[in-house]
């Protein structure tokens, strides 16, 4: 008896597809709920646009929108005047679903899915809506099958959303301390990623790799420094956190031209 009791345990935990239904012409400008339903529910809208209000806070969506409405929030929708409103909903159930949404990312007040995860989860929400009537004992896994390609994508584009976090952080740091004498070993340990790997994720992201990309920031901080302050060579340099032979080789490096030659060009076109 107590295996069994585990197992019904287990399978209330587990996602699980309820059913899905195809929303092919909802009313223009129509207005439903507030509701509370007691089952999680995937929208995929392929047509018009709205608002959805979850506990009080308004989220627009449209076309192209995918969301996520959990279990016991108020939620009502809206529907704006001339919007012919069309998508899938998908219901689900399973303890562990807040869980595995939390870690992607998705929660009652950040309920939008990636608009890029848009193509896949229609694709599988199709699957899903064409294996309505199927009853065979094998149908209840092949739609489950297609809920957890959906939430698999979203755990790996949650992923990437966070270390696209922690390159937009690395970045900030830049910004903000570009005169200090900043390595790539003292940013990637203030990401909290291992160097090689920060390296090689941060040259995907912005195209250049950590210490080109803080080579740049510190000439463009400098040339605005020299336009806007008429700057030796010398303080521009120091203004960067560079000695003057190491900024000389960099910023010809980067430009083509010397600091000096830079400031001459420069002054010829403000006359």
């Amino acid at each position: 008896m107590e295996k069994i009791e585990k197992y019904i345990r287990a399978q209330k935990e587990m996602p699980v597809v309820l059913f899905c239904t195809r929303e092919s012409r909802v009313g223009k400008g129509s207005i439903y709920g507030p509701v509370i339903r007691d089952v999680y529910l995937f929208e995929c809208c392929t047509d018009g646009r709205g608002t959805i209000v979850i506990n009080g806070k308004e989220f627009p969506f449209q076309a192209g929108d995918i969301y996520a409405l959990f279990p016991g929030d108020a939620v009502s929708h809206s529907h704006e005047k001339g919007q012919q409103f069309s998508g899938y909903s998908c219901f689900a159930s399973g303890l562990s679903l807040r869980h595995i949404l939390a870690r992607a990312g998705i929660h009652p007040s950040q309920p939008f899915a990636p608009n890029t995860l848009y193509p896949f989860f229609l694709a599988e929400m199709e699957k899903i809506y064409a294996m309505k009537r199927d009853n065979d004992p094998g149908a209840e896994f092949r739609r489950t099958a297609c809920l957890y390609n959906m939430l698999g994508e979203l755990l790996r584009s949650g992923k990437e959303r966070s270390r696209a976090s922690l390159i937009q952080k690395a970045v900030d740091i830049m910004e903000t301390r570009y005169f200090e004498n900043l390595s790539v070993e003292e940013l990637s340990r203030e990401v909290g990623l291992e160097r090689s790997y920060f390296s090689t994720f941060f040259k995907e992201r912005t195209g250049y790799s950590p210490h080109r990309y803080l080579t740049r920031l510190r000439i463009q901080k400098a040339c605005a420094l020299m336009d806007q302050r008429d700057l030796t060579v010398s303080e521009a340099a120091k203004s960067v956190g560079l000695d003057v032979q190491n900024f000389c080789r960099l910023f010809k490096k980067e430009l083509e031209i010397t600091p000096l030659q830079y400031k001459k060009r420069k002054k010829n076109t403000d006359v």
